[in-house]
């Protein structure tokens, strides 16, 4: 494009490696002005640029940047120019994101034939810029097998229900039961059954406190509330049986949003859990009561927790599960014989048998409390209708952030409000949809 190109040069060509000589070369014939990057005044030399394509590093370092690699890093990240990386921007670790020191940080990345690991994970993601996916001609079949992937519009489409019946009603559409809610959490769980209706499920059933059924009956025309025995504002022992009852009709049930934490939850749930054995969705304090006697499960169950949770269940702390997110969700399902999503700036989801689902939608005004209720209540709400765990996990994880960032297409992040969320997801569905 007739641009004027020149090439910094880090490094001694006695130690090049015999590709990296015969590109030089390749550029010497097409008169490619190169240079060595100077031990000083290299800011002033790079001044007049306009683009910047960072290509020091591959995705194979592994240790700390130091020395002249350091400073051109700091002077490029100091120049205004638009930045583009190449494969992954030098200093990040393309199997964990971590940052080696420092890194680049791109307004661009361009990589090849399918993402690593480390353009997905934090704190990789303020390095990474937009990221474009380039095919080289590598054919699908040779990753086929791999059990990372990304959550593409195209396996979506995949995970989609299909038509429904003309000839349906309610009773065959999904029957879904969510027990949530406390004295002062009551919006907790209003939106992870309005996310839950969403999805279309026949009938949904919301098991709360008695002292909170009046006002979630009046926000919930098209959810029947169902008051429950209770201790101090949560629910306790006494709603076991109730509940037992109740349930045996459901297709999938939902525990934990906004449940609380006081002991009669506690020994509800450790009643309760092993009595159960239809499709399950466990968030948030129901996670908290399940990191006190963790035990792997014999039917289906998808857990929703954030690193923190995570670290709770797993006996460790926070910083450690977001320093390694993929094995630690990886050890959770497996331990606990349960789909896995951990919840993050990119949410992924860890089956049992290893496989691991990469989502690349949503945006950082979806870091907001009750953005989680609504995500439980959309994979619920797409279990009880009759998902297999890993799809219904990966869809609504793939919905909720693609509902958020249509909203943040004409508006500000911080505008991302979860009524907003909620009132975009219908379009966002239809969006995927019209793709099938």
């Amino acid at each position: 494009h007739r641009q004027r190109v020149k090439v910094w040069l880090l490094g001694e060509d006695a130690r090049r490696s015999p590709e990296n000589l015969r590109q030089l070369e390749i550029c010497r014939r097409l008169a490619i002005e190169l240079a060595p990057i100077p031990a000083q005044g290299f800011d002033a030399q790079l001044a007049p640029a306009t683009v910047i394509v960072d290509a020091l590093f591959g995705v194979g370092l592994s240790r700390e940047i130091s020395g002249p690699w350091a400073e051109a890093i700091e002077t490029a990240n100091a120049h205004p120019a638009f930045k583009v990386a190449v494969d992954i921007p030098s200093g990040i670790h393309s199997d964990t994101g971590a940052i080696l020191g420092l890194a680049l940080k791109a307004d661009l990345t361009v990589t090849y034939a399918y993402p690593k690991w480390g353009h997905l994970l934090d704190p990789a993601l303020d390095h990474i810029g937009r990221l474009e996916i380039v095919d080289i001609g590598i054919p699908p079949h040779y990753a086929s097998d791999l059990p990372e992937r990304l959550i593409t519009p195209a396996l979506v489409r995949g995970w989609l229900p299909g038509p429904r019946p003309r000839a349906v009603h309610k009773g065959g559409m999904g029957r879904l039961g969510i027990v949530a809610g406390a004295m002062g959490m009551s919006g907790a769980a209003r939106m992870a059954a309005e996310a839950a209706l969403q999805t279309g499920p026949g009938l949904v059933f919301l098991f709360v406190p008695a002292s909170i059924q009046d006002q979630l009956a009046v926000a919930l025309p098209e959810v029947q509330v169902v008051p429950l025995p209770e201790v101090a504002g949560q629910l306790g022992p006494a709603a076991l049986e109730i509940l037992c009852r109740r349930l045996a009709d459901m297709d999938a049930l939902l525990i934990g949003p906004g449940l609380g934490r006081n002991p009669s939850v506690s020994e509800l749930l450790a009643a309760l859990l092993p009595r159960l054995e239809l499709p399950l969705v466990l968030d948030a304090d129901a996670l908290y009561h399940l990191a006190e006697q963790p035990r792997p499960f014999r039917h289906p169950v998808i857990l929703t927790p954030h690193p923190g949770e995570l670290a709770r269940l797993l006996h460790c702390r926070g910083a450690e599960i977001q320093a390694d997110r993929v094995p630690a969700a990886r050890e959770a399902a497996a331990a606990l014989n349960a789909v896995t999503l951990l919840k993050g700036a990119r949410s992924l989801v860890a089956t049992p048998d290893g496989e691991i689902y990469f989502n690349p939608s949503g945006n950082p005004g979806m870091a907001r409390g009750g953005m989680g209720d609504v995500l439980a209540g959309l994979v619920a709400g797409l279990l009880a209708q009759g998902l297999a765990p890993a799809p219904a996990a990966g869809l609504a994880c793939y919905w909720h952030g693609h509902a958020g960032d249509r909203v943040v297409a004409h508006l500000p992040e911080a505008a991302l409000t979860v009524q907003r969320l909620l009132a975009a997801l219908p379009e966002a569905w239809a969006s995927l949809a019209s793709h099938s």
